[in-house]
């Protein structure tokens, strides 16, 4: 299993995003596919009333299977 990777993408008001949940979600989602060409989930991080928005990477750990070789 491999490690997670957060991209912050943009940042809403906390009393905003609670009012407007899923317009908010529906247009960070979009901007995701438009910009980032992303189609995973989005995570969202409350801190000091703003809600972060960032977009999920798994980054996978294939170390065992590279060759030594095809750096010569």
């Amino acid at each position: 299993m491999g490690e997670q990777r957060l991209r912050k993408i943009g940042e809403v008001k906390a009393t905003l995003f609670k009012k407007q949940f899923d317009e908010i979600y529906d247009f960070w989602k979009q901007k995701a596919i438009d910009d980032y060409a992303y189609r995973g989930e989005l995570k969202f991080i409350k801190e000091h009333n703003k809600i972060f928005i960032y977009l999920i990477f798994e980054i996978e750990d294939n170390l065992e299977q590279i060759d030594p070789n095809d750096f010569e």
